[in-house]
């Protein structure tokens, strides 16, 4: 073990200092209320009620998390969280595996090129914004796959099978979108690598995929979610794919819109576009791009959310492969200087931590510290309804809503007066709050001419 330390001591290094700063960042985003009903309280209920003997329900979705998304791979967290039973474990769980993602990334590089090159992909990999985004942004299970697929990827360049076989059946289990990812690293494989061994991937997820779709979903009460923001094509999964083969000309017209372009232009500039120089392994990529390209969510081609997740391990993987080539080609100061600038010109230009994007107004902001005396006053065992930033500190009970999402009345209603987030309109929250006041069991309280508690009547 001390061998290997001094051996890999500067990878060891740049882990633990990018999991030091996004530890504490996605903390701090915790403590000083940036956290969100969605998702950091969806899954942090989730948690809650299983330990407590109610597999993955939570109050937000109304069911079982494992009907609108099957993770069993979160199932691993629950002993950790048993014993840490607060959303910080989540946060800082989260960090620590994106951060060791570098690990077998760099391992997988230094079987390909110099130590010094393989520290340098590394490095890209905690650079990469897309990277910075997810890790902050709430918690969620997709992001588990990226150390998870890197790791199957090392696995496979040692053709050690049995132990990619173990992480690609671990990434699969993470969500149904990353069973997709398997599969087509299964054709990857049938096509460049291994044929049998890439069949056997690719079939056996494609099995799992439909078992879950039309099996394990539906005995939760639900199934395959969010086909809704992709409607343009069609209504169901089967509709959608012959729209987007058969109706080509929408099908263009969907992904080269201009905000599309530079979500790409951001996905590609950190790495100085080098997966496209191993195009082979843009195959790997076809998922995530149809995913976030072929919708009309803007969310999920902002690039700051947990969407990129499906494509970042595959563009580091390019990345390396693409450094390879590029270094029989170009002396070492072309290719070392052009990966260098355009790697810095995208983390200024897209990563929370540029100065350009780093929010410090937000962890200085006074709201904070009024939100942490108003949690106080709320008894656990009272049902709540709150503004989407106070939900994911209220969490521990058994009746928690995001604020007018609840069927009954709330004990205690937490409201912005300066932000109604969930309304449509004023007159909608304008109703909703005369339902409270009309039934005339609740007092009201005001705090700083702006925060309305809805307190029962003594």
């Amino acid at each position: 073990m001390i061998n290997f330390i001094k051996e890999n001591k500067v990878i060891i290094i740049l882990v633990v200092i990018y999991f030091f700063i996004f530890a504490t960042l996605s903390s701090l985003r915790h403590y000083t209320f940036q956290t969100q009903t969605w998702d950091l309280a969806a899954f942090e209920q989730s948690f809650y009620n299983t330990v407590h003997g109610n597999l993955m329900w939570n109050n937000f979705e109304g069911t079982s998390h494992f009907a609108i998304h099957f993770s069993p791979f979160l199932l691993l967290l629950v002993p950790i969280y048993f014993v840490f039973q607060s959303p910080y474990t989540l946060l800082i769980i989260q960090s620590l595996a994106l951060a060791l993602g570098a690990l077998p990334l760099y391992f997988l590089a230094k079987e390909k090129m110099e130590k010094k090159w393989a520290i340098l992909v590394s490095l890209l990999y905690l650079l990469y914004p897309s990277l910075h985004w997810v890790n902050l942004f709430d918690f969620h299970a997709v992001p588990f796959a990226v150390p998870l697929i890197l790791a199957a990827f090392y696995f496979i360049q040692k053709n050690n099978y049995l132990w990619s076989s173990i992480f690609l059946i671990l990434t699969a289990t993470v969500a149904e979108n990353m069973i997709v990812a398997v599969f087509f690293i299964g054709v990857y494989l049938l096509l460049f690598k291994n044929r049998k061994y890439g069949l056997a991937v690719a079939l056996l997820s494609l099995i799992y995929f439909i078992l879950v779709a039309k099996v394990i979903m539906p005995a939760f009460g639900g199934g395959i979610v969010r086909l809704d923001r992709y409607t343009d094509f069609g209504d169901s999964a089967t509709s959608i794919i012959t729209g987007v083969i058969l109706n080509p000309s929408l099908t263009l017209q969907t992904i080269f819109t201009q905000a599309k372009m530079i979500y790409l232009l951001k996905v590609f500039l950190s790495v100085a576009f080098l997966p496209f120089v191993a195009w082979q392994t843009l195959v790997l990529t076809i998922p995530g791009l149809l995913q976030n390209l072929l919708t009309t969510f803007n969310f999920q081609f902002a690039n700051f959310y947990q969407y990129d997740s499906i494509l970042i391990p595959f563009i580091l993987i390019s990345t390396a492969l693409g450094i390879r080539k590029t270094l029989n080609k170009f002396s070492t100061k072309i290719v070392l200087g052009s990966v260098i600038f355009m790697t810095i010109a995208g983390f200024v230009w897209n990563s929370p931590l540029s100065p350009l994007n780093f929010p410090l107004p937000r962890f200085t902001d006074e709201r904070a510290k009024v939100f942490r005396e108003i949690v106080k006053q709320i008894p656990p065992e009272a049902s709540v309804a709150a503004y989407t930033n106070l939900v994911p500190h209220l969490t521990h009970r058994q009746n928690i809503n995001m604020l007018g999402h609840e069927k009954v009345l709330a004990d205690y209603v937490i409201i912005d007066g300066d932000d109604l987030l969930g309304f449509a309109s004023l007159e909608d929250f304008e109703i909703y709050f005369d339902n409270y006041r009309q039934a005339g069991q609740h007092e009201i309280l005001l705090i700083d001419e702006r925060y309305y508690i809805l307190k029962p009547k003594k």
